[in-house]
């Protein structure tokens, strides 16, 4: 038997230790198997909305990082009240007891803080869920955060309130370089053969296309890396977040 336990920041300051539950059935071979979710996810600024686009695909891989199987079902959009989203690829499964889902970090991050979540900047919210996920990594479960093998990319897009006006703002970490991005207006993050492919849509000045445009220049990004790298694959799901939060909705969903 095993405990799940999270360490997670309370945005008031306090950091706090909390046991989430008991897990037991021991799964076979689990050493030799790493549940990644390093496939791809993509978010863009257009006008007053953020867009975030992400594959299902998930997959175990061997020690040598030979994939052994995959499934496309996976969440890697994590929208909340409609004001904010997290992305997420990387490290997504840890074997303690049954394969542990790391995106219960996020989602504990959240319920936590989810009385006083927007009454802080996206900088704070998206510093303390990165400290939160790195603390719980290394201090329960035992894994070095900025090791290769235990790499995850998280992003957030929000708008944020500057001198009265609404700024759409993206914010990204890389937890190998340790290392953050604010305030931009694209996010890439994935497996790395996803960049030399993706970066050209990345760089393409697309700042007077339209909305519809800009969703099939991207769905044609997606199925060209999904072509060439076979960690990325499945449906696509697309979150619009819109300055005005009843606005917001899901342009497609699996």
């Amino acid at each position: 038997m095993a405990l799940d336990e999270f360490v997670y920041l309370d945005l008031s300051g306090k950091w706090m230790n909390t046991w989430k539950r008991v897990i037991g059935n021991q799964r076979k071979n689990t050493k030799t198997r790493r549940c990644k979710l390093m496939t791809m996810v993509i978010a863009h600024v257009w006008q007053n909305k953020i867009i975030i686009m992400a594959d299902s695909r998930s997959s175990a891989r061997d020690k040598d990082g030979k994939m052994l199987e995959f499934d496309d079902k996976a969440n890697k959009i994590i929208e909340i009240q409609n004001k904010l989203f997290i992305g997420h690829a990387g490290l997504r499964k840890i074997p303690i007891g049954e394969h542990f889902d790391l995106n219960e970090i996020t989602m504990h991050f959240i319920k936590m803080n989810q009385n006083k979540l927007f009454d802080y900047s996206g900088e704070l919210i998206f510093r303390g869920l990165v400290e939160t996920w790195n603390r719980t990594l290394s201090e329960k479960l035992g894994r070095n955060p900025f090791d290769l093998n235990n790499r995850f990319c998280l992003l957030m897009g929000i708008f944020e309130n500057d001198n009265g006006k609404l700024i759409p703002k993206i914010h990204s970490y890389q937890s190998h370089f340790n290392e953050f991005q604010w305030g931009g207006t694209k996010a890439v993050i994935g497996d790395d053969p996803v960049y030399e492919i993706i970066l050209p849509y990345y760089e393409t000045d697309n700042a007077d296309w339209t909305f519809d445009e800009i969703i099939d220049f991207y769905r044609k990004g997606f199925s060209e890396v999904m072509n060439k790298v076979e960690t990325v694959g499945g449906p696509i799901d697309i979150f619009v977040l819109d300055e005005v939060p009843e606005k917001s909705y899901w342009l497609d969903r699996k």
